[in-house]
């Protein structure tokens, strides 16, 4: 019988679910999901309208005085500015969304066309 390249692991070092719990490859622990109190959601929405990106010194004094780590504070504006541009999709409508969509490939087709024809393109229009 062969031999395999790497010895055979003991059944100790692999839990039941035949993950390892140690080494290179582990998992972490699973981050547990903030809660945010009604008081910090008022203060990061306010803090939101004045400035959709907050970073530095503003980032880590909004933090502090909300009892919240950097990050917490990071991925909530992360979220938020997401939540915001659909939003701001929805309200234009379908349409618009297509048009935008549309118009990129098409606007690349006709460049495309142009350079094959030989023609000067202008890069400053939308056309």
């Amino acid at each position: 019988m062969k031999q395999g390249l790497f010895p055979p692991e003991s059944t100790s070092d692999v839990p039941q679910d035949g993950l390892l719990l140690h080494g290179p490859f582990a998992r972490k622990p699973k981050r547990i999901r903030t809660a945010f109190s009604p008081s910090q959601l008022l203060r990061l929405e306010r803090a939101f309208e004045k400035n959709h990106y907050v970073v530095g010194a503003e980032r880590k004094q909004l933090a502090g005085s909300l009892s919240l780590s950097e990050t917490q504070v990071k991925v909530w504006f992360q979220n938020r500015r997401t939540k915001y541009k659909r939003q701001k999709l929805e309200e234009e409508g379908p349409e618009s969304e297509q048009k935008k969509k549309g118009s990129h490939h098409i606007n690349r087709w006709r460049i495309a066309t142009k350079q094959a024809n030989g023609e000067d393109i202008d890069v400053t229009s939308n056309d």
